[in-house]
């Protein structure tokens, strides 16, 4: 009699375990489903930024005193992303989204302009940095950098589409064509932020 109710606790510890198990795997496969969601809506909101911005300035020489103020005053932020209880617009993590005109070459200060997403996880730093942008009607896009902790845009105004990527290595900033095959270790050391603390900019001409 002792044995079988030894046998039984046994079956009742081991049924727990399964169950706390099974949830745990359940609420992390829900978290990453979450993740992607969030992360392709970012998607989509940095293509619709960069669409709207390049067909408003398409007539005229530069980009002028590009900034997040114009970006508002010149409907070029999609409504969706000014979220009900936020006075400003937010990107899909309901983080900041930041603008700012750039360098296209060290003589021409004002031909390209620079977004940045701040706020994101880790999750969404490294696939926004990873993704093959020149596949997704983003040839304009220059390059793309990942920061660990809330980055404004204008990092970028140095960086010019003829820069060398081993110049700007060692500084968490990739070419456009270069970034989807940067190793996923080093993905994962720059965007090293704890919560959602984490910024993408990206720099387009």
């Amino acid at each position: 009699m002792e044995q079988k109710q030894k046998v039984k606790a046994i079956f009742q510890i081991g049924g727990w375990l399964a169950f706390i198990m099974l949830g745990y795997l359940g609420i992390r496969s829900y978290k990453l489903s979450v993740e992607k969601l969030k992360t392709n809506s970012c998607i989509e909101e940095i293509e619709n930024l960069s669409r709207n911005i390049q067909i408003y300035f398409q007539n005229q020489r530069n980009y002028g005193e590009f900034n997040y103020k114009q970006a508002v005053d010149f409907k070029l932020i999609p409504r969706e992303m000014f979220r009900k209880g936020f006075s400003e617009a937010t990107n899909a993590y309901l983080g900041g989204v930041d603008f700012f005109y750039s360098s296209l070459s060290p003589s021409s200060r004002k031909s390209a302009f620079e977004i940045s997403f701040q706020g994101v996880s880790r999750y969404a730093c490294i696939e926004l940095l990873r993704i093959n942008w020149d596949s997704m009607d983003m040839s304009n896009l220059i390059a793309v950098a990942g920061y660990p902790t809330p980055t404004p845009s204008g990092v970028l105004d140095e960086i010019y589409p003829d820069t060398k990527q081993e110049q700007i290595k060692s500084k968490n900033i990739f070419k456009a064509n270069e970034a989807p095959y940067v190793a996923i270790e080093k993905l994962e050391n720059i965007c090293n932020c704890s919560d959602d603390t984490c910024s993408v900019v990206w720099k387009f001409r």
